[in-house]
């Protein structure tokens, strides 16, 4: 770098040695819905400045561009993959329920008294369930 015609403060505060994994193929290309992508971050040296500024901007515009455009379609999965999940809080629940009512309902149907504690035990069951599920969910559901 020095050959090159960089200053010493360049060599000590921009530049940094380059880590392997660095160097790496961008797995937003090959694991699109991969996790942990959310803490993804450029490297050091795609955030430099280069000597010749004028000559690279037009570049460096549509990298930081493309990947501006990355974190936000990330942000847009993960705002969706949320709305689902609080659906799906809503869903547990409301299958919680429907159980709790054909166990009503088939206890209400049972002729033998084996048969009817044995769902009158499934509707407290069930009932627990849903209870548990709402005190845990209450906080996250739409």
């Amino acid at each position: 770098m020095e050959r090159l015609g960089v200053d010493q403060y360049d060599l000590e505060n921009i530049y940094q040695e380059i880590l392997p994994e660095q160097l790496t193929v961008d797995k937003d290309v090959t694991e699109e819905n991969r996790f942990g992508q959310g803490s993804d971050k450029l490297a050091w040296f795609w955030r430099v400045d280069g000597a010749h500024k004028s000559q690279q901007h037009a570049w460096m515009d549509e990298f930081y561009r493309v990947n501006w455009l990355k974190a936000k379609a990330r942000w847009r999965r993960w705002e969706e993959e949320l709305t689902l999940t609080r659906h799906e809080m809503q869903w547990t629940i409301s299958w919680f329920n429907f159980q709790k009512g054909q166990w009503i309902q088939w206890s209400m149907e049972a002729m033998k008294s084996g048969y009817k504690a044995y769902a009158h035990r499934q509707v407290l069951l069930w009932e627990m369930f849903a209870e548990d599920a709402v005190d845990k969910f209450k906080d996250h559901m739409l």
